[in-house]
């Protein structure tokens, strides 16, 4: 626990930080666990060896479990105040990290059906959220 609050520029940042990712993670995982399975996620990955292993329902919810987890642990950090830097951003970090899985996941899929645009792109999310996390990790030790 830190005895002094952060400067307000960090403060800040780690809430923008803390909304982006809950905003990102929110919409995709509550959006996926509502509207349910797609009849596209067959069209794409059915000829692909997720189809058998885990098979493409699991892969579908897996990836919608671990969105809707890092948008829970942001949803956390955020109730905590974490970004106003009296406590260590604990939520945060996970959840900053979890994203880095997320796209990890997501950019693996893209690679695995050649597209390799999208998967660049998810590369460059990947990259940003590196930066993220650097500087969530900095607020721990301000």
């Amino acid at each position: 626990m830190n005895p002094e609050p952060a400067p307000w520029p960090q403060r800040l940042t780690l809430l923008a930080i803390n909304l982006l990712f809950l905003m990102v993670w929110g919409f995709t995982g509550l959006g996926k666990v509502a509207d349910g399975y797609p009849a596209w996620f067959a069209d794409a990955f059915g000829p692909t060896f997720l189809a058998t292993v885990p098979g493409l329902r699991a892969s579908y919810w897996m990836i919608a479990a671990v969105e809707t987890a890092a948008a829970v642990l942001c949803l956390m950090a955020l109730v905590r105040l974490e970004f106003l830097g009296r406590r260590a951003p604990r939520f945060l970090t996970a959840a900053v990290v979890l994203g880095l899985f997320n796209f990890l996941i997501l950019g693996f899929g893209k690679w695995l059906t050649r597209d390799y645009g999208g998967g660049f792109q998810l590369f460059l999310y990947f990259a940003g959220t590196l930066v993220a996390l650097r500087t969530v990790r900095d607020g721990e030790k301000a």
